[in-house]
């Protein structure tokens, strides 16, 4: 069946929470957080948060970005079936403690690659704290996951030497994970032993929901900023999966691996992915002397189908009196968000999403 595809080229307005999807149809949230990622999934029965971090839209509390945006969406929200944590580091961690205190969780899926980092600390002890929840890793080590941590200050607190165990943990597979009606995913790549280079432990995903395809990617990288017609490092998480399973990533839509850096986007890849829509989920913070997304992968995305940005009015959205979240704070997040929605038939819509809260 030829692919269906609505690009709204609008923004979306609503003046009331949306109602969870009927049955049959999902939507998939990409979070306006600025500098970062934060992606929320829910179908009729069942709901999945991959990632919730910033490097500069990092309010805590009631004020946590993530928190607001699924406040507003899902008032009726309680569980979050699963959380996954792409990697360690705080554009991908620094929301998720909050998250993890705010709702119960069921499922929390995280490489294990320890990184001695606050957020990622708060991270392990609030999976650590959901009753009943199991924890997936990638360790290889049988029994309780355990992470030590030193004494130090944390978010202006002292905080003593302590030792996070999850007793209730699994090791993470490649077998489909039953989501909902119609829906799965799977763990296409997983590496907890890595122990200074985060972006090689990143889990990329798979969502299966219903006949369309999600491809979660996180930071994974393709070998150095060189340009997309190079080919990936051998050795890469993206040069890995192309050699060992190149027709599993193959999706409708690709959440663009690491904000859209030349590090991960190569042109093999993408032909591998051959996907329609493209999002990048980035925001103003400078690393290294550069601001992501890199224009030439912009460009590529752009030859291949439609890109949607959560940082296209990041000039604007410090000072805006509504948006999601903490209004004219001068940080850059909670104006651009991006819906998509799959419906039964397998079309495929995607649309800016501001409102305020």
């Amino acid at each position: 069946m030829r692919l269906c595809i609505f690009a709204l080229f609008f923004v979306l307005f609503a003046s009331s929470a949306a109602a969870k999807p009927d049955p049959g149809n999902y939507v998939v949230h990409v979070i306006d957080v600025g500098t970062g990622l934060s992606i929320f999934v829910e179908g009729a029965d069942f709901t999945l948060l991959y990632d919730a971090g910033s490097n500069d839209d990092t309010a805590r509390g009631d004020r946590n970005r993530v928190l607001a945006y699924l406040r507003a969406i899902r008032p009726d929200l309680r569980r979050i079936d699963h959380v996954i944590l792409s990697h360690p580091h705080v554009d991908h961690t620094e929301l998720m403690p909050d998250v993890l205190a705010a709702y119960e969780v069921s499922n929390i899926w995280d490489s294990g690659a320890f990184n001695p980092i606050c957020s990622y600390q708060l991270f392990l002890e609030g999976a650590a704290n959901e009753a009943g929840a199991i924890y997936h890793h990638a360790t290889g080590r049988p029994g309780p996951h355990e992470a030590s941590f030193p004494a130090r200050t944390c978010y202006g607190h002292s905080m003593p030497a302590t030792t996070v165990s999850m007793a209730r943990s699994v090791p993470i597979t490649s077998d489909p994970i039953p989501l909902g009606l119609g829906a799965s995913m799977r763990v296409l790549y997983a590496n907890g032993t890595v122990t200074n280079f985060f972006h090689e432990a990143n889990l990329v995903v798979r969502l299966d929901l219903g006949s369309r395809h999600v491809l979660l990617p996180g930071d994974a990288e393709a070998g150095g900023r060189r340009p997309p017609a190079d080919p990936p490092d051998p050795g890469s998480v993206v040069g890995r999966l192309l050699a060992c399973c190149a027709t599993d990533l193959r999706a409708d839509v690709l959440i663009a691996p690491h904000h859209g850096s030349k590090t991960s986007t190569r042109v093999a890849f993408l032909d591998a992915v051959n996907a329609n829509i493209y999002v990048v989920s980035s925001g103003p913070r400078v690393y290294a002397g550069l601001t992501l997304p890199d224009g030439e992968v912009v460009a590529e995305y752009e030859s291949r189908g439609t890109v949607w940005r959560t940082d296209r009015n990041d000039y604007r959205c410090g000072q805006s009196p509504a948006k999601i979240g903490p209004d004219d704070d001068g940080r850059p997040g909670g104006c651009d968000n991006v819906r998509i929605s799959i419906d039964r038939a397998g079309t495929i819509t995607a649309a800016y999403y501001e409102r305020a809260d």
